[in-house]
């Protein structure tokens, strides 16, 4: 079977894993972004055939984002099967909504939220263009537990959270937007947010600071264990659970 893949922000951390975990399988074909090829190294340096490496920054207008995409047309001729949305930042966001600034929110927003609007725009005749017998189309997002409205977790999140929270909404959208789709793959397909758990990365070293992971409530993972335990639920979401925002063991958890 052969299943093609499209990562957001895979030039390190859990975006990284996807790629690694997901090349070293020979039957799929993985399309890995990053902000710059010089911030690729660990990418380029797996030297794989069906690893394929596109600079992608969400930040640019959508139009460039669009021109960035049109090497898929070699590498993916019949479309994106599965997107995972997991470029984001979360930059010294251990504030109260008090201590956070303008700046702060606005840069978070165009990336967290807006950047995966564009996301979206961009990639979509890619993964709408044509149906695969063997697997669903498939949208992940990669969120977090401090994103939740309804299951809210007291934290210092600051801009990370509410624009991560904004995220959420842009995923639901997306999967009501679908149900009224002419294509019966789009129709069909499942749109899934995801709480990775923690994982120990450059990006929550500023949290990993300031506790002690001994008193923490919930286990810390390695980017590798997170990306096993994403993969595992990802592989066997079924129509059932489209419109559903996962933990890291697959439990579903009220948005």
């Amino acid at each position: 079977m052969v299943v093609t893949y499209f990562i957001t922000g895979a030039n390190r951390g859990i975006g990284f894993g996807f790629a690694k975990q997901l090349s070293a399988d020979s039957n799929n074909v993985v399309i890995a972004t990053t902000r710059s090829f010089a911030n690729a190294a660990a990418l380029i340096e797996l030297n794989r055939s069906n690893l394929h490496i596109i600079e992608y920054d969400i930040t640019s207008p959508l139009e460039k984002m669009k021109q960035d995409l049109l090497p898929l047309e070699k590498y993916a001729p019949n479309g994106v099967d599965v997107v995972i949305l997991n470029a984001g930042i979360g930059i010294d966001y251990l504030k109260t909504i008090l201590q956070t600034t303008e700046e702060e929110m606005k840069e978070h927003y165009a990336v967290n939220s807006i950047g995966a609007v564009k996301v979206y725009q961009s990639i979509f005749p890619y993964w709408s263009q044509k149906a695969n017998p063997e697997t669903a189309k498939k949208y992940i997002f990669i969120s977090t537990f401090v994103s939740l409205v309804h299951n809210y977790f007291p934290s210092l999140t600051s801009h990370y959270g509410s624009s991560k929270a904004a995220l959420n909404f842009v995923a639901r959208h997306m999967a009501f937007d679908h149900t009224s789709s002419d294509l019966d793959h789009i129709k069909n397909s499942i749109i899934a947010s995801f709480h990775p758990g923690l994982v120990e990365t450059d990006f929550t070293a500023p949290f990993f600071s300031q506790v002690n992971k001994a008193d923490l409530p919930f286990p810390v993972f390695s980017p590798e264990e997170a990306v096993k335990n994403v993969l595992t639920v990802v592989n066997g979401l079924k129509k059932d659970d489209n419109d559903t925002f996962f933990n890291y063991d697959g439990t579903k958890v009220s948005w």
